[in-house]
Parts: structure tokens; sequence; C-alpha cells
């Protein structure tokens, strides 16, 4: 099955979703309030963030 070339992810400028579940899951690191068997979703969180926002340039160079 091909996956569709845009998606209409929700964004708040450079921000996107999965950097706030990363940000979130960060606090709750370092607040101690969550086990740090959740630190490998906390790092996979801002790795698909950083990820979604490198393909977002990419496609816009190629528009230009």
């Amino acid at each position: 099955m091909k996956l569709p070339e845009y998606t209409n992810a929700a964004t708040a400028g450079k921000f996107n979703t999965f950097l706030f579940v990363g940000l979130s899951l960060l606090w709750g690191h370092m607040l101690d309030l969550i086990s740090p068997w959740w630190l490998p979703l906390t790092i996979f969180s801002f790795i698909v963030s950083f990820g979604s926002e490198v393909q977002a340039n990419k496609k816009k160079d190629l528009l230009l």
C-alpha cells in the first residue's frame, strides 16, 4: 500500500504534535513523574518530530 505524499498533520508553525509529546514526556522524566522505561518513547518522539520537519522543508524546496 502506497502512503500519500501529503498528509494533513496538525502543526503550530515549526512545532508539531510529536514535539509537544516529546516535551511533555521530557518534563515527566525531569520531575520524576514517570518511569525511566518511558525514555525510549521520549527519544522516539523527538526523532519523529525532527524527521517530519526535515521532510516538510524538502517538500517546500521542491515546490520553489
